[in-house]
């Protein structure tokens, strides 16, 4: 083979693994013949199968923005206190899958991650539907190898965000909740080659005063 034909050669493998990393990075379809996930992936893709908001260890989609207290009514005398968690967690489940023809696939690091908050829906008799402000962390580093699940415990509603939307004269008593919507956007590279994508979720809660835990007053009134 002459040294032309080779170097012809080398130059179209070289173009078809550019064409693989490319695809790999390349964020928008929702073609299931493209890739998984929404990615254009052909060889591997990140996916987020779950998230589930947690107020510390129990599933809920109910955001509680207020610490209710147990008062005696004849002395004053606060009898107990709700177990508060503060910051509302999410469990994220993502999966690094191999495109369906693929042979081989890429480790996948999480680069950082925003959140942002859409209103869903607000009652007529709610009081206040306020914005609520997202937030950005670009410091994580998770790395996902390749044919793996993996569930990360991240911030859902922060506290500063619960704080923020009472502050802001949001419904918090009522029967008549306002919900929204909160979008994960993540920031993801593979592993040596370094191609960078984004993947998102989201999933919807419903924000006010809620009793966590079966929380009850043996002696006294709820405030």
């Amino acid at each position: 083979m002459g040294r032309w034909q080779m170097a012809r050669q080398g130059l179209q493998g070289l173009f078809l693994v550019a064409l693989i990393l490319a695809s790999c990075s390349a964020p928008g379809s929702n073609n299931p013949q493209e890739g998984c996930g929404g990615l254009e992936a052909s060889v591997s893709c990140l996916e987020i199968t779950s998230i589930v908001p947690v107020a510390g260890s129990t599933p809920t989609s109910n955001v509680d923005v207020h610490q209710d207290i147990c008062v005696d009514p004849a002395t004053g005398k606060v009898t107990g206190t709700e177990t508060f968690t503060g910051d509302h967690n999410a469990q994220v489940t993502f999966t690094n899958k191999k495109f369906p023809t693929a042979s081989g696939g890429f480790d996948i690091r999480i680069l950082g991650y925003s959140v942002s908050y859409r209103l869903n829906q607000c009652p007529a008799l709610a009081q206040g539907c306020p914005p609520l402000t997202g937030f950005t962390v670009s410091s994580q580093t998770t790395v996902i190898p390749q044919d793996t699940s993996l569930t990360l415990t991240l911030p859902f509603v922060p506290l500063r965000v619960k704080q923020d939307y009472v502050a802001a004269g949001g419904e918090v008593f009522s029967a008549s909740l306002p919900s929204y919507d909160a979008t994960y956007v993540f920031t993801a590279q593979t592993v040596s080659f370094n191609q960078t994508f984004t993947v998102s979720g989201d999933a919807e809660f419903t924000i006010g005063d809620f009793l966590t835990n079966g929380f009850t007053c043996p002696q006294g009134v709820i405030e």
